[in-house]
């Protein structure tokens, strides 16, 4: 994959984890975007989601939004469960319109130990669902040891992990770039 160029937008992804934010000082550090978690499996809903976009938005950052696909998603009908919830989310801030940058699917576990199949297919059930009822093209998000886990869903965008500033993610399951 493409090595990080000094010139790339800066962005972070921030979830209820990180307890309060100060958007306008994250911004005033040269970061231009921030993808906010909403949504973790059939159910949960992030507590500071609503307050995070408002807060991101009067500090003039791009926002995305993400949902953390959990261990719980073991079929294509929970992927969809999943979608729905996320969705809802999104409906919750105002719509897919009040959004600057794609919605995302955060898939980094497998603790029930599906197959690459079954785990690819819970993904791509998701991405479509969220498609379907968004009408925008999802990101797939994920980090690099665990890339190797899908096989066919580099038509999708794909925001990769970085932990290194100078280490380049290598190219893996049909994806030969990043996007975030």
């Amino acid at each position: 994959m493409q090595a990080r160029k000094k010139g790339n937008a800066q962005g972070i992804d921030v979830s209820h984890h990180q307890g309060t934010i100060d958007f306008k000082k994250v911004a005033g550090d040269g970061i231009s975007f921030v993808f906010i978690k909403a949504t973790q499996g059939k159910s949960f809903r992030s507590k500071t989601f609503l307050k995070f976009v408002k807060d991101a938005k009067a500090a003039g950052l791009l926002i995305g939004v993400y949902h953390y696909v959990d261990d719980s998603a073991t079929t294509p009908e929970t992927a969809r469960q999943e979608a729905a919830n996320f969705v809802s989310a999104i409906k919750d801030a105002g719509g897919i319109a009040a959004f600057d940058l794609p919605p995302a699917m955060d898939y980094e576990s497998n603790k029930s130990g599906l197959s690459k199949a079954a785990l690819t297919s819970v993904a791509k059930a998701f991405l479509q669902e969220v498609e379907r009822l968004t009408g925008v093209r999802p990101i797939v998000y994920t980090y690099p040891s665990f890339i190797g886990n899908f096989s066919g869903l580099s038509d999708y965008p794909l925001w990769i992990a970085r932990y290194s500033s100078t280490q380049v993610p290598p190219g893996a399951s049909g994806w030969s770039r990043w996007d975030f």
